[in-house]
């Protein structure tokens, strides 16, 4: 049976209708991306501060008696022109089979002490990757893979005991060369996703593990070639064969895991065909390839090579979204923004209050609605306790005194915070985490 939408006006919703669609991107608001049904008058009121008009599913309406024939836009809508490649292929769905369905089993500040290691161990071993490519050390490769392939697994059980902390620790200022940031904060973005999406612990270990090799061919190639591989065209030619030198290092490698050698040859194919190096279509693209792929890019939204200050996650979803069913699968991008958020964990923002804080950790059903830990004042000076609010459960007291909404993303240190004392281990940060702790139990 097919979909039939109808637009209409938000004071014309009535409950029981099912909005399927907004007259704006979908994480430029606090609905849920898959759609929802009216119930109460309070849907309609919080649509108002949002949208003009709505489309619905008159499909999917709980009561058939809900008239619709007199709303006041066209039953047809003409379709939203968006301008896009020749060569964009539409997909169905990404399907999971046998979806995962992870539960957070260890409160963010245990698991952030337990992570702390092996982040480090994280970061230690694809150094040794990339110190063995670059020497073309055969032996001491096998051998630092292998250690690679241990940390994937450590990566993969930290988030699914919770998927914060190592979003969290990536927060940290490491002195590692930029490949190697890179790298590791992908795989950690990774993971938070395809733990969202039900991956299960083999395909995890396969995402993690592939994402940290995918770019250590970039080893062989010159610092010169890196810091400025768009300049011409020669130097994009000599930056994309990072890739074959890649394949070449793991072709040595005995009993990679299933899917690896996939994510480190696709990654940088794009869904409308305009990527490299085969420059092949969406249904050609492995699926850890396409998670790799999106990952990698939005880490680099907002972390660039070329030291500029980069995207607010904000910025840097908004641009993912403009790019959904070009560059990457449709449905993709949206889930990815479901699991990570518009604010993901550890970005510095400002309230409507006018206080300043940390992301937490997030509300899937209002994912402008996160859990925050307020560091600063309204006067912007800095609070003797910290203290964690939820702006979800703030917004559903009914008093409008309450309510508490993020009002920007901050870049990071803005007014001289320093993350890093409330994210890693130390006197101060202990003594935060023991506070975090207590004031989310008392919320």
């Amino acid at each position: 049976m097919s979909t039939k939408r109808l637009k209409i006006e938000v004071n014309a919703l009535k409950e029981g209708m099912f909005v399927s669609d907004l007259d704006r991107p979908w994480h430029e608001t606090p609905f849920p991306l898959q759609g929802f049904y009216i119930r109460l008058d309070d849907d309609v009121k919080a649509l108002t501060q949002y949208c003009k008009y709505v489309y619905i599913d008159v499909q999917k309406q709980k009561s058939k008696s809900i008239s619709v024939e007199h709303a006041p836009f066209d039953k047809k809508p003409k379709p939203v022109e968006k301008k896009v490649d020749s060569h964009v292929v539409n997909l169905r769905p990404i399907v999971i089979k046998s979806p995962q369905a992870y539960q957070t089993v260890c409160s963010i500040n245990k698991e952030v002490s337990k992570a702390e290691k092996l982040h480090k161990h994280v970061y230690e071993a694809i150094n040794h990757v990339f110190t063995s490519v670059s020497g073309d050390n055969l032996i001491d490769l096998k051998r630092t893979v292998k250690e690679t392939e241990t940390v994937a697994e450590g990566m993969v059980e930290s988030v699914i005991r919770n998927p914060d902390a190592l979003v969290w620790l990536a927060k940290m200022n490491a002195q590692d060369a930029y490949s190697y940031q890179h790298t590791v904060k992908a795989s950690i973005w990774s993971l938070v996703f395809g733990r969202h999406l039900g991956l299960d612990k083999v395909q995890l270990k396969s995402l993690a593990m592939g994402v940290l090799l995918s770019h250590i061919g970039k080893a062989k190639l010159s610092q010169e070639v890196l810091d400025n591989s768009e300049s011409n065209i020669a130097n994009q030619a000599a930056y994309q064969e990072y890739i074959q030198y890649s394949l070449n290092a793991l072709s040595t490698m005995d009993d990679l895991p299933k899917g690896v050698i996939q994510i480190v040859e696709y990654h940088q194919e794009r869904h409308n065909g305009t990527g490299y190096p085969k420059g092949v279509t969406g249904e050609k693209i492995p699926l850890l390839a396409k998670i790799a792929g999106l990952v990698h890019y939005y880490q680099e939204l907002i972390t660039p090579r070329n030291n500029d200050a980069g995207l607010s996650p904000l910025s840097a979803v908004s641009k993912l979204y403009e790019l959904r069913n070009i560059s990457f699968q449709q449905d993709l991008v949206e889930r990815f923004i479901e699991a990570v958020g518009v604010f993901p964990t550890g970005t510095l923002v400002e309230l409507s209050s006018n206080e300043v804080g940390i992301v937490t950790g997030h509300n899937q059903d209002r994912r402008l609605l996160p859990k925050v830990m307020v560091v600063l004042d309204e006067n912007k000076q800095k609070l003797k306790h910290a203290k964690v609010i939820d702006l979800k459960e703030r917004s559903l007291t009914g008093r409008e005194t309450d309510a508490v909404y993020i009002k920007d993303s901050l870049p990071k240190g803005a007014f001289n915070i320093d993350e890093n004392q409330y994210l890693l281990s130390g006197a101060t940060t202990k003594w935060s985490w023991r506070h975090i702790a207590s004031s989310i139990a008392a919320n």
